[in-house]
């Protein structure tokens, strides 16, 4: 479906965005929809917007449209929206495309949004997270912060009498420890507006306040905590407290420094246990809490709404105008980019955050260099208590397991970061370290058949760590391969690795291989090949021919069966039949129980999945 917002005939330029499907949202978290709808309303200021989000051929949108600019929607985590498939991004080569990563920076899908990246041919890309560079430093250099906003028709000063003290509105799980606290605090020693925090996929999120009931609450409001997670981001709430006339209270960041935020000028920064005295000093000086939040909220209205989220339409205007040896340079989040020489290339004026998360990886990283496995552990745990999902912290862990000489551990947690992104999410290839990692731990294990067989399974897929095990593997197989890198292009990684010589990669290697009881590295270890996996490698093979086999690699730590079972059922009934073969196991499963489908008990047996 083509949603087009039409702008008078202006010497707007034609942009062609091909964003997910999120109307699904509008049943659950609907705020999560109206996020999108405002990621189009500010971009219909700048271009004349078509927006695609169903799958379709680019080459046909691009004959009908005829767009001067092409944006690419990926790396979304919700459980609702609908990623696109999308044909023949080789053609049409005229017309610049540009990717915008919407979601957190720290987000499990932020491989998958790389693999679409390179399936597209997109090798520059927008992001709402001012933390999104530092998060994934492989893409910095070609990566902009098109940070986030607020819509000023509905977040403003509505004029309603204050009477509610303090608003503790949204989330405060263990993603946002400074707001866990505070919330704890204000809640015992002020009077508060207190909404619960439904998870954003439930059915019970329609409950949630959003839209302009959630700004008029704010705008009651004398004074709202928020921060930007233990990643110091700057969030939409940021922003849409002071726009609403309310007390910002918020952790200092150099996010919302860098926004302009003054602590006792436009906001209040506050450990969590400074924060009732503070609050408390300043409803006593009403005058100065309305002097600053005035402040906060003249600062976000000339700084901070959509009108003045322009980068995107920056950069198409700045990428005119290149000339051979320029580059285009953003020197700050919220900084107008420019044209520099690129010889004189510094890099993006991108923050440094220090998110909570990167500093505990960060000591685990220096505690593997100090070969102490266990200490890494914990850090790389404290990590994982921000983010449970956090892809960084599983891969630390899996090297954890290798280097105590236990691969049959790092295999399933390396098996399990990979399905997030070829099936959770749905792209072609893995990411290239988590790739390379798994023929390693299957080396370790005593499974060098299967790593010989399974290297070129994503033969496009290439980067130095994945580069070094499958030479290694060539030569076990009796094979040789040239030095230069596989594959037409490099995808990045999420994941930093040292840069290491071949020599010195094998060393590592070796020692893998010793701590797991494994001979050394070399041919005579496969003289007698083993058949683990041999049957499903076959049943791969088979499948190819057929058109339906799945990405997922043939191996025991994968859900192969379920998804070839998915392949076939998509191939024979189409996405509409497969719509009702879900409605008939619904149907069967309900029978199962006895009735009606019910919500699922923890260990009710009629609840289990068919």
């Amino acid at each position: 479906m083509e949603e087009a917002l039409r702008a008078p005939p202006a010497q707007k330029p034609r942009l062609a965005f091909f964003q997910w499907n999120h109307f699904p949202n509008l049943g659950a978290s609907s705020f999560l929809a109206l996020h999108m709808q405002h990621h189009v309303k500010c971009l219909s200021q700048f271009f004349e917007v078509t927006v695609i989000n169903e799958d379709c051929d680019y080459a046909a949108v691009c004959d009908r449209l005829e767009p001067d600019l092409a944006l690419f929607e990926a790396g979304y985590r919700s459980h609702g929206s609908r990623r696109l498939r999308i044909a023949n991004t080789a053609a049409n080569p005229g017309v610049p495309k540009l990717g915008l990563h919407n979601g957190d920076p720290w987000c499990d899908r932020r491989s998958g949004f790389l693999a679409d990246m390179e399936a597209w041919g997109i090798d520059t890309y927008f992001t709402i997270g001012t933390a999104m560079p530092e998060y994934t430093p492989a893409i910095a250099d070609r990566t902009f912060v098109w940070p986030n906003f607020f819509d000023p028709a509905m977040f403003r000063d509505h004029g309603l009498q204050k009477v509610i003290p303090v608003a503790l509105i949204g989330q405060a799980y263990r993603l946002y420890p400074w707001r866990q606290k505070v919330y704890d605090t204000l809640s015992k020693h002020y009077p508060c507006l207190v909404t619960p925090p439904f998870q954003y996929e439930s059915g019970a999120a329609r409950r949630m306040l959003a839209g302009e009931s959630y700004a008029r609450a704010l705008n009651a409001a004398w004074a709202s905590p928020s921060c930007g997670t233990m990643g110091h981001e700057l969030v939409r709430k940021h922003l849409e407290i002071p726009a609403c006339a309310s007390l910002l209270i918020a952790e200092r960041t150099p996010a919302l420094e860098a926004a302009g935020f003054a602590d006792d000028i436009s906001c209040v920064f506050a450990e969590p246990d400074e924060v009732l005295d503070r609050l408390d000093a300043l409803f006593a000086d009403e005058d100065h809490l309305r002097q600053i939040t005035r402040a906060g909220h003249r600062l976000v209205h000339d700084r901070h709404t959509m009108q003045q989220r322009s980068q995107i339409r920056e950069w198409y205007d700045l990428n005119r105008m290149l000339k051979a040896g320029q580059r285009i340079r953003q020197p700050g989040p919220f900084a107008p980019l420019c044209i520099v020489e690129a010889a004189g290339w510094r890099g993006h004026g991108h923050l440094v955050g220090r998110g909570l998360d990167r500093l505990a990886l960060q000591r685990a990283a220096g505690l593997m260099a100090a070969d102490d496995s266990a200490g890494a552990r914990d850090a790389l745990q404290t990590a994982l208590d921000y983010v449970p999902y956090l892809p960084e912290a599983h891969l630390g862990l899996a090297l954890c397991d290798l280097v105590e000489g236990h691969p049959e551990a790092a295999l399933p947690r390396l098996a399990r970061s990979i399905e997030t992104t070829l099936v959770d999410y749905g792209a072609a290839t893995p990411d290239a370290v988590e790739w390379a990692l798994y023929l390693v731990a299957l080396l370790a294990a005593g499974r060098g058949p299967e790593a010989i067989a399974l290297r070129d399974r994503y033969p496009g897929l290439s980067h130095p760590e994945l580069d070094h095990i499958v030479r290694a593997l060539d030569r076990l197989a009796g094979k040789a391969r040239p030095e230069a890198p596989r594959g037409a292009g490099r995808p990045a990684s999420i994941h930093p690795m040292p840069e290491r010589s071949e020599a010195a990669y094998l060393d590592w290697l070796d020692g893998l291989l010793a701590r797991a009881g494994q001979p050394a590295l070399t041919p005579k270890r496969l003289a007698a090949a083993h058949a683990s996996g041999l049957w499903l490698r076959g049943l791969d093979r088979v499948m190819r021919r057929t058109g339906v086999r799945p990405d997922l690699p043939p191996a025991r730590e994968f859900r192969y069966l379920r998804q070839l079972g998915r392949s076939v059922a998509v191939k024979i009934l189409g996405a509409r039949g497969l719509d009702g073969l879900r409605k008939l196991r619904a149907a069967l499963r309900s029978l199962a129980a006895g009735g009606p489908s019910r919500p699922a008990v923890k260990g009710h047996r009629g609840n289990r999945r068919l």
